[in-house]
């Protein structure tokens, strides 16, 4: 099987050539590589051109000023193959990545891949739980592919109107629910893995979640998870509320009591995947917690701004 290997890039200089030393250590390579750059201001082109002149795989450097789904599409409409893989910069995928996509390819027009946090450090992994779905909680059945790790053919692409160019987060989130509705079959590789390296401090993990949180409400994505969010916090403030009319001494027990126990239930939920930064989880519940809101609201607002102002 022949298979085009598409990759978005941005500003990714410290990145890029992990990833295409990767592309040139899989056991199964790609016919080719299309990669389009969104006007990158750091070194990342001239990196990518000089490993180009290095290495033999077939790679195709494309330049266009848009978002990853912009540059997805541009890729895709520029890859030559019938299968399509794609996987961002950012990630290093595994030795026979494309060959476990390519494995679970007959009888499916979309295969979904895996990905696994790459840590260096202990706050790499307790965000890796807040940014990926951890192996005990993968749904084989209702899995949905990721651009870190997927295969798909041309026409689904085609099908559902590729990329959606409004969006620039959580685009490939909004893609595979249209792949899902149009009702193609999508097969799991849990074995066709790439390891993805997570935000090293806590403003660029906030800054991931607020991106994720406004896309997803832009988009008209309402996850449930998000919503209990809301409840949980509307229902705690009322209560809060309520006690401190009565007793201001009630309210501040409620408080404490409260977000202690929210503490240690944030421990609990995530500490076997990170048990060397278990102490960062609470404050990441919180803060992720925070911004999911701030950027769901945000992203409705914007979303029902353009609605009703088009010409905006």
């Amino acid at each position: 099987m022949k298979v085009s290997l598409i990759v978005t890039t941005l500003n990714e200089e410290k990145n890029i050539l992990g990833l295409l030393n990767s592309l040139l250590a899989l056991s199964v390579q790609p016919s080719e590589i299309v990669i389009v750059d969104g006007g990158s201001k750091d070194s990342t082109v001239q990196l990518i051109k000089s490993w180009q002149k290095k290495n033999k795989l077939k790679l195709l450097l494309l330049q266009k000023k848009g978002n990853r789904s912009v540059g997805r599409n541009l890729a895709i409409s520029n890859a030559n193959n019938e299968w399509i893989a794609i996987t961002d910069a950012g990630c290093l995928p595994q030795k026979d990545w494309l060959a476990q996509l390519i494995k679970a390819a007959p009888g499916s027009e979309v295969v979904a891949g895996y990905y696994l946090g790459l840590s260096t450090t202990s706050f790499q992994q307790a965000v890796i739980p807040y940014a990926l779905v951890m192996p005990e909680r993968v749904d084989e059945n209702n899995f949905l592919p990721a651009t870190r790790s997927m295969m798909i053919k041309k026409v689904v692409w085609k099908k559902v109107g590729g990329f959606d160019e409004k969006l620039s987060d959580n685009e490939d989130y909004a893609f595979a629910i249209q792949v899902k509705k149009a009702g193609f079959k999508i097969n799991f590789a849990r074995k066709a893995v790439v390891s993805w390296i997570p935000r090293t401090n806590f403003l660029s993990f906030l800054n991931m979640i607020y991106r994720f949180a406004k896309g997803d409400t832009y988009a008209l994505i309402f996850r449930p998870k998000v919503l209990m969010i809301f409840v949980r916090y509307i229902f705690a403030t009322i209560v809060i509320l309520g006690l401190a009319i009565k007793s201001l001494e009630m309210s501040l027990v409620f408080f404490w009591v409260g977000l202690i126990g929210y503490a240690l239930w944030a421990i609990q939920k995530n500490y076997q995947f990170a048990k060397n930064g278990w102490y960062y989880l609470p404050l990441l519940q919180i803060g992720s917690d925070v911004t999911i809101m701030m950027g769901s609201l945000v992203g409705l607002i914007q979303r029902v701004n353009k609605t009703c102002y088009p010409t905006m």
